[in-house]
């Protein structure tokens, strides 16, 4: 070791005074030990030279050993903690901003920053207060429906909001639904706490809970956000897509005619999947639980540009469009039924039960007749807390949900643009088995999910049916769950989990009809047991994944002869941290991070 003669010293009085800072490790050098203090000097002013006795290295050992504090904080340890690797198919450049490698097809990993609220960087806004409700003794469903009723009736302002209605901190027993139908309309609680506001769902709602729609839709839902219809499409403005194969994370696309399109029509991009593709993909069983029928993907997208006969949409896809599998199309579309601007937040729900119901049996285990402790396991009660359908911007924040049997908040085909942030779910009441407790279940598109815990889930963060796309899970946690979170319920595709902690599959489910729960799916710096494979026409991906790439859930329904998914930097870290929060930082700027991001939350 080689330090400098010590000369124009700036002692650091004590060592629990030492601050180990990398600016600090990078312009300076640690020169001796004398008296109790240590030294530091510039190696700017004084060239490296002279060489420290034994006895002066066995002191400056003795020193940083001796100096524990100085690394006691986060920030220290950050300071001093390696360079995290870099993945080769997305990371940063020289400018710092993000590079994209390409595949062989042209394929790449998608943009996910349009997830969330208007697309994602945009702060959710606080409405106005224009009805204020207290807790009645008995049932509380006709006056808040009343008060939502009265709100919603009133005139949009300049910024798209009617108003607010508050429900003061207390209990509201709801033996029906309440919902809200009105563009503008917010349901805010004074508190997500056992002191705040409590929505309790009462009695036994499944007998007149058929509502249509997607699974976990057809159950019993205590707050229902939707408009009256989705979108339409105007097919006399259907144009075929003009190329063979539009790869993943494409945003322009060529079709026979782009005349009489424009910036910001909203379109749909279908992407179609013909049986030459089932085939392929390996779902042409002999039996229904092994076969799929043929189906389209399709992307709610809108215009940003058109050049010649080139359409630039705001959003990429997440499937790659073949000719060879039946191609594509871009057709128009109104949607004079559907929503926006709802939100639910700072309240609490709860779903009464019959706790003389229990039992001990689970299902979808690592093995059939599983027996264990018992549990609380009615089921005839309130299934869903709060659902989104047929509308674009909406949120759920500072939420709370107890004993809900299938999900704490879901979001339907027609739904875009959803945000769901700091909300926990807490111990749902259910048999542990298939087609329950999928906590935060999405099967719309683009909508973002951070900040989120879940407990006593199955598959707590899912994104389910081929409706399902553009997703993202960021910064959320699964604890005690009883199976996987996942893509799931055929062909979700393009779905981020960025720093999510839970059991996490995208993989192939055997000998039921799921099959290929999705494609093009993205693990980030995720931990926990995973699985990937690879789907035959497209990928799944795992980055900086801690964790074994093997989980012991639903194992009969596992096929380990499939191939493996792209697994890269297992069991380290990558930089970026969040690949959701770096993209955004990329598309709009520092400020649209700082709008979504929690104090504390690193991007």
């Amino acid at each position: 070791m080689v330090f400098s003669p010590a000369a124009n010293h700036a002692p650091l009085a004590g060592l629990n005074s030492m601050r180990f800072k990398s600016a600090t490790l990078l312009s300076k050098k640690l020169d001796t030990c004398r008296g109790g203090r240590i030294y530091w000097m510039d190696p700017r002013r004084y060239p490296l030279t002279t060489v420290l006795s034994r006895r002066r290295m066995l002191q400056t050992a003795m020193a940083m050993t001796l100096a524990p504090a100085a690394l006691a904080t986060a920030e220290d340890a950050d300071a001093v903690a390696d360079l995290a690797p870099t993945v080769s198919r997305v990371y940063p450049g020289t400018d710092g901003r993000l590079v994209y490698a390409a595949d062989e097809q042209g394929n790449t990993i998608p943009d996910f920053s349009h997830a969330g609220y208007r697309g994602g960087g945009a702060p959710i806004p606080t409405a106005a207060i224009k009805e204020t409700l207290w807790p009645v003794a008995g049932d509380n469903t006709a006056s808040v429906q009343a008060a939502i009723d009265r709100v919603s009736a009133l005139p949009l302002d300049k910024n798209g909001f009617r108003g607010a209605v508050l429900l003061k901190m207390g209990y509201y027993k709801m033996a029906t639904p309440i919902t809200i139908q009105a563009s503008g309309m917010v349901l805010r609680g004074e508190g997500m706490g056992d002191t705040g506001t409590i929505l309790i769902g009462t009695g036994n709602p499944r007998a007149n809970a058929a509502e249509g729609g997607g699974r976990g839709r057809t159950l019993p839902t205590l707050v229902k956000i939707a408009g009256t219809a989705g979108w339409v499409t105007k097919n006399e403005t259907l144009q075929t897509v003009a190329d063979d194969y539009v790869p993943v994370g494409a945003r322009n696309i060529r079709v026979a005619s782009a005349r009489g399109y424009k910036p910001g029509d909203t379109v749909i991009v279908r992407r179609i999947g013909n049986q030459d593709w089932i085939n392929t993909m390996g779902m042409n069983g002999t039996t229904p639980a092994t076969r799929w029928q043929p189906f389209n993907v399709e992307w709610d997208r809108v215009v940003v540009d058109v050049q010649g006969n080139t359409i630039t949409i705001d959003a990429p896809i997440t499937c790659a469009i073949e000719k060879r599998w039946g191609g594509g199309e871009v057709v128009k579309y109104e949607d004079p039924g559907r929503i926006e601007n709802v939100g639910v937040e700072n309240l609490r729900g709860m779903s009464e039960f019959d706790p003389t119901k229990r039992t001990r049996d689970y299902g979808n285990m690592d093995r059939p007749n599983y027996v264990a402790e018992e549990y609380y396991s009615d089921e005839d009660h309130y299934w869903n807390f709060i659902t989104f359908d047929n509308i674009r911007n909406g949120w759920v924040r500072n939420v709370t949900a107890l004993h809900f049997a299938y999900s704490m908040v879901g979001t339907q085909r027609g739904a875009k643009w959803i945000t769901v942030q700091d909300c926990v779910s807490r111990e749902p009441v259910s048999r542990r088995m298939g087609a329950r407790r999928f906590t935060f279940g999405l099967r719309g598109e683009l909508t973002l999910v951070q900040r989120c815990h879940s407990d006593k889930g199955r598959h707590s963060f899912m994104m389910g049916q081929p409706t399902a796309t553009s997703n993202v899970y960021l910064d959320c946690t699964a604890t005690h769950p009883y199976s996987s979170s996942e893509t799931h319920e055929q062909w979700a595709t393009g779905g981020l989990y960025d720093n999510v902690h839970a059991p996490l599959t995208a993989r192939f489910w055997k000998d039921i009809v799921i099959g290929w729960g999705g494609g093009n799916t993205v693990f980030w710096n995720c931990e926990g047991p995973f699985l990937v494979q690879k789907p035959p026409t497209a990928q799944n991906y795992s980055f900086g994944h801690i964790g074994v790439d093997s989980v012991a859930f639903n194992i009969a329904f596992q096929d380990p002869t499939k191939e493996g998914g792209y697994i890269e930097s297992l069991d380290k870290h990558v930089a970026p941290r969040s690949l959701y929060l770096t993209q955004l930082r990329d598309r709009l700027g520092p400020a649209a991070v700082e709008n979504i991001k929690a104090p504390g939350q690193k991007s």
